[in-house]
């Protein structure tokens, strides 16, 4: 058994190991990567060197030290084993949920998705190089998941249905599909709204804490943002996202809805929430009143909110951000550690 101050310290050099490989161009790693690129061309190169990025600062020592030492993590004799249905739309998605358990004490089962199921068992071999220990913690299956104590599961609104079914039985945290938006008052600079392209554009608005639909005063001109976001323009070389922007085109001239073309984006004004790949939605707003109750409504969709200024009531985060979140920034609100505590 690992103390928690044996775990902590694991995950440190964990952590600086992941740095030291990136830095390095480590052949392995880069192995890896391109057999996970090859698996699902979503994948690229530089959006899995960015989640590692990500990965090894959430794993400095002040970051992990101050998280953990804000629970009463105990010791455990007799762990629990927490099976974690992972997605696969971005890269290494569900690392928190993999931290989570191994440092709360209990056993990581982990059912992969097709789409992302190279990187974390790498993950997990080095982290078992560091402490050998760490084997009998880190399992991953390709069999229904069955005699848990726990259940962490990450699918669709459809899937989720399932899961709550399939999982009644078990402590269990469920997800379901959420997105980020973002806002603009009409003051922000052309390098500011730069960043919130960061949050559109990175892993290919793949994510839940991708921006998907931005919120703009009425009167606002939003082909400014063509220029502020041209500086990602280069993602129309990528087959897939490429094949999604000429369907999507396709799709709204045929129904003859009015929407914008840059020549590698689309925008369109539209109520719903969830854009497809390649298109971003715009609704426009009378006041910051009436901004806010917007995002009210939707509030139990959104994963994050980005923009310059507060909203009331609302948690804010500034652009660029929304793609490195902190330990404490749990999916959906769900405080994980807790839960996992409290079984």
């Amino acid at each position: 058994m690992l103390t928690i101050e044996e775990r902590i310290s694991s995950f440190i050099r964990f952590g600086r190991k992941i740095s030291l490989l990136l830095s390095t161009h480590d052949h392995a790693l880069a192995d890896v990567m391109q057999q996970a690129f090859a698996a699902n061309a979503w994948f690229t190169i530089e959006n899995q060197q960015y989640a590692l990025d990500r990965i090894a600062s959430m794993l400095e020592e002040d970051a992990i030290r101050n998280w953990a030492a804000s629970y009463d993590i105990p010791q455990r004799n007799h762990p629990f084993k927490v099976g974690v249905v992972m997605a696969g739309n971005i890269p290494l998605v569900n690392f928190h949920d993999f931290l989570s358990v191994l440092i709360t004490g209990h056993v990581f089962v982990g059912k992969l998705s097709t789409t992302d199921a190279i990187l974390l068992p790498f993950m997990a071999k080095l982290l078992v190089e560091d402490d050998n220990r760490w084997a009998d913690f880190v399992l991953f299956t390709d069999a229904k998941l069955s005699n848990m104590d726990a259940v962490i599961a990450t699918g669709s609104d459809n899937t989720s249905r399932y899961f709550e079914y399939y999982f009644s039985k078990y402590p269990h945290i469920i997800r379901r599909n959420r997105t980020s938006v973002g806002f603009l008052t009409g003051s922000e600079t052309t390098e500011s709204i730069a960043l919130i392209g960061n949050d559109v554009f990175r892993y290919f608005g793949l994510g839940c804490r991708n921006v998907s639909k931005i919120y703009v005063p009425d009167s606002y001109d939003i082909t400014q943002l063509f220029e502020a976001f041209s500086c990602h323009q280069y993602i129309i070389n990528h087959h897939k996202y490429h094949n999604n922007y000429d369907y999507q085109k396709a799709i709204n001239l045929i129904n003859k809805f009015p929407f914008y073309d840059s020549g590698w984006m689309l925008m369109k004004y539209s109520d719903d929430l969830f854009s497809p790949v390649s298109m971003l939605y715009i609704e426009s707003y009378n006041d910051t009143n009436e901004l806010i109750s917007k995002i009210l409504s939707v509030a139990d969709k959104i994963q994050c909110v980005v923009g310059e200024g507060q909203l009331e009531g609302i948690s804010v985060i500034r652009p660029g951000e929304s793609q490195s979140p902190s330990l404490t920034d749990y999916p959906d609100g769900v405080d994980v550690v807790q839960f996992l505590l409290n079984l």
